[in-house]
């Protein structure tokens, strides 16, 4: 008996032990930052890689996966269908945003890392209301119903949400002033640059001039589209020469880097719950369905800074995931054979299949806490589902 006894003792020790062990070396994910390039496959970060002499951000990343983006009635999505996978972990019908394909409303990671008590923030170089930021907090059948997105907009809770899109807010059929509503819910909102950077406030909404978060160049091509379908406005965007609107300060260039850094700033102040940052460049898409290689590569080059940057971060602040991935590939964009020589004068050129989306695989990169939980083969749904599982 007493021999028994012994060994039940000692199993139970070794259990234990591994018990404890497990506990201890369980990921810690305190905080979250989601970073989704629209429209960026291979081909847009290949188009980096051949361009870029110094070491990417990409090159950083200790894991890498493999993301399937299919929607749930087309093995190509489109960018609500997209989103949505990537915000809810359900796949839904094209066109539809932040629904399931019967209609029904989702819950997003975004309202999932509230309930938890985490803050919550939305930073994009495109509109608040446009379909992959719309994909965390609202639920519309149509990207086009951007008064309806504008409107849930003002009841998502979000804690920072810096981007553009002003006439969706007080332009409006209806005549509301939702920026007036806002405040009334107890935001700062502010209309430029300035008033964003500086801004001491813990709650707040910027609605930027287009012009201040995304650079815009005369000389792109036509604004693009597959055939059949209309030109999105990541495409018009890409093709923009205008800067009606920019105001002194503007730094386009630079948006994307130091709008997440205020907003990282603002929810880490004073925060023992953590945080959910989703953030968003949209125009590699643009680029993609404009078919330009030379804003393909500058897009993606201000995206890498923007990487470098949060790896940087990342490694200052423990228990904190980065995953970076996108919503499809938009192009067909690779390199083909073209007798180029390494280091040669000739630039790298991307060739083009389409000027819609194409349905190939897309690439996760995952850094910091938790990380390894996105090596390997997944469908888009499988993401927002692992970053739920591994927030604590």
């Amino acid at each position: 008996m007493k021999k028994k006894a012994s060994v039940a003792i000692a199993l139970l020790a070794v259990l234990a032990v591994t018990s404890c062990s497990s506990a201890k070396d369980e990921p810690q994910v305190k905080n979250v930052i989601y970073l989704i390039g629209d429209g960026m496959g291979f081909g847009a970060v290949t188009s980096l890689l051949l361009a870029e002499d110094s070491v990417t951000g990409f090159e950083q990343a200790p894991v890498i996966g493999l993301n399937e983006t299919c929607s749930a009635n087309n093995y190509v999505t489109d960018s609500p269908a997209g989103g949505t996978a990537l915000a809810a972990g359900v796949r839904t019908r094209n066109g539809y945003c932040g629904l399931d394909p019967e209609g029904n409303r989702l819950t997003t990671i975004l309202h999932k890392a509230q309930a938890m008590g985490k803050k919550t923030g939305i930073v994009v170089n495109t509109t608040l209301t446009e379909a992959t930021p719309a994909a965390f907090y609202a639920g519309v059948t149509s990207r086009g119903m951007t008064y309806e997105i504008a409107e849930q907009f003002t009841v998502s809770g979000v804690d920072v949400a810096i981007g553009s899109g002003l006439d969706h807010f007080i332009s409006r059929p209806d005549s509301l002033d939702l920026t007036a509503t806002l405040i009334d819910k107890g935001y700062d909102v502010y209309l430029n640059w300035s008033a964003v950077l500086n801004t001491p406030s813990d709650k707040f909404i910027g609605i930027l001039p287009m012009a201040d978060v995304h650079r815009q160049e005369s000389g792109r091509k036509e604004a693009g589209a597959a055939a059949g379908h209309e030109v999105c406005l990541a495409a018009r965007l890409a093709s923009a020469s205008e800067d009606a609107g920019a105001s002194d300060l503007s730094e386009p260039t630079v948006y994307l880097q130091k709008a997440s850094a205020k907003a990282l700033e603002t929810l880490s102040r004073d925060n023992d719950n953590g945080y959910f940052l989703m953030i968003e460049s949209a125009l590699i898409d643009g680029y993609g369905h404009n078919n330009d290689s030379e804003g393909m590569i500058a897009e993606m080059k201000e995206f890498d800074a923007l990487l470098r940057q949060l790896v940087a971060y990342v490694d200052q602040h423990p228990e904190t995931l980065l995953v970076v991935t996108a919503d499809h590939e938009t192009g067909g964009t690779w390199l083909n054979y073209t007798g180029y020589e390494v280091g040669g004068s000739s630039p790298v050129t991307m060739s083009y299949s389409t000027r819609g989306h194409s349905g190939v695989v897309v690439p996760i990169f995952a850094y910091g806490e938790g990380a390894e939980a996105f090596a390997g083969v997944m469908k888009n749904t499988d993401i927002p589902k692992k970053i739920e599982q591994l927030m604590k």
